[in-house]
């Protein structure tokens, strides 16, 4: 049985390297590159960009000067496979609420792709931690497209993680108060379909398994929402001479993990 799933793993392997090189001439090349990076922008009401470093396993993003909070930026590596369904993790090793009070927005974007009828603009799938009232422990997943001016985000899902999050205490008079469990804060998605899955752990608590229904948390995604791009990671809010630091960042096509192998929907790829 070992062996047998060994052959149909690398039997996946080509049908995916297959894919890759056939399509890799025609995957778009956009936005703006920073070494290793690329990244695009879904909002901002200036068009400033924020500036990005790393060497592509480490991104760090740092807000322009002057500042302009509005900015939400995705952004992803230049070797990323252009896919349907795949899976992105990061590590975020800021603290929403750190760096002088002001909220952090970090994330992970899925499907980055060219939008508008010349490709001028970028749309995404993202989840997110919330901003809004500070309540960073809620999760959005929103769908984003930077030519539609009049929406050019709209809500999809929202997931309370303050289970997972949010630390109790008591104070000094015995009250007990809240806290955020400090960084790292760990967080994969995946597209697969119409789904959108995504998972967060924090410190050196051991990852959840994709299955575990208290830890991994799963939306349908709009008509419209099911096409290749590119994986990576969101970063938005930031304020005057805040930036916000990525670790272990990784984009892979969903079939060729593990735990996805034996799936109906990756022995299909195979059987074609």
């Amino acid at each position: 049985m070992r062996t047998l799933r060994r052959h149909r793993r690398f039997g996946l392997l080509g049908v995916i390297v297959a894919v890759g090189v056939a399509t890799s001439a025609c995957n778009p090349v956009f936005g703006t590159a920073a070494g290793p990076i690329q990244h695009g922008t879904l909002y901002s009401d200036s068009g400033s960009q924020y500036r990005f470093t790393g060497d592509g396993q480490t991104v760090t993003a740092s807000a322009p000067t002057p500042s302009d909070p509005s900015i939400r930026e995705a952004f992803w590596r230049t070797d990323t496979p252009y896919y349907v369904d795949q899976q992105s993790c990061l590590t975020w090793n800021d603290n929403s609420l750190s760096q002088g009070g002001e909220p952090i927005q970090p994330g992970l974007a899925m499907r980055i792709a060219p939008s508008g009828a010349n490709g001028e603009g970028v749309k995404a799938i993202t989840v997110t931690e919330n901003v809004m009232f500070y309540g960073v422990w809620i999760f959005n997943v929103h769908v984003w497209d930077s030519t539609n001016t009049a929406a050019p985000f709209t809500l999809v899902g929202q997931f309370d993680l303050s289970d997972l999050t949010v630390m109790w205490t008591d104070d000094a008079n015995g009250e007990p108060q809240a806290s955020l469990v400090p960084p790292p804060w760990h967080v994969c998605a995946r597209t697969q379909g119409d789904q959108f899955s995504f998972k967060l752990w924090t410190g050196t608590n051991p990852e959840p398994a994709w299955d575990d229904p208290t830890r991994v948390f799963t939306t349908t995604l709009p008509d419209g929402w099911v096409y290749p791009g590119y994986s990576g990671g969101y970063v938005g809010h930031l304020h005057q001479d805040q930036s916000a630091t990525f670790t272990g960042f990784s984009s892979v096509p969903l079939c060729l993990e593990p735990d996805m192998i034996e799936t109906a929907h990756c022995q299909a790829l195979i059987d074609r």
